[in-house]
């Protein structure tokens, strides 16, 4: 290959390889996020099932009002959001592990065209 087309080549794999680390910097962040509101609401959860009896009822935050709930239907609300949590925290890890392979193969072709990292 002439010089020119090592160049473009390289140039290309930069680009690809500073996208997968500012998805991969996103990924992290949302699992992140999803990790902590999975233990916000396995706290609630457990704090509402020693506190409460299944016919009390909560007060539930929407926005600037509040809701009277009883504990069952919250903690049904509440198991409802856990599995939605639980399920895009899968998908992430998923594109997380994606992402780092991407990440580890385009610096691989980099250093197979560039010569030995020093």
């Amino acid at each position: 290959m002439n010089q020119e087309a090592l160049q473009k080549v390289l140039i290309e794999m930069d680009n690809q390889l500073n996208q997968s680390r500012a998805e991969l910097s996103m990924v992290n962040l949302q699992l992140d996020r999803a990790n902590t509101n999975l233990k916000i609401i396995e706290t609630t959860k457990t704090k509402l099932n020693d506190i409460c009896k299944p016919s009390d009822r909560v007060w539930q935050g929407c926005g600037k009002a509040f809701l009277a709930k009883d504990v069952k239907t919250y903690l049904g609300d509440l198991d409802n959001d856990q599995k939605e949590y639980q399920d895009t925290k899968k998908s992430l890890t998923i594109k997380q592990e994606y992402l780092q392979t991407t990440l580890e193969k385009t610096l691989e072709g980099m250093t197979n065209i560039v010569g030995e990292k020093k």
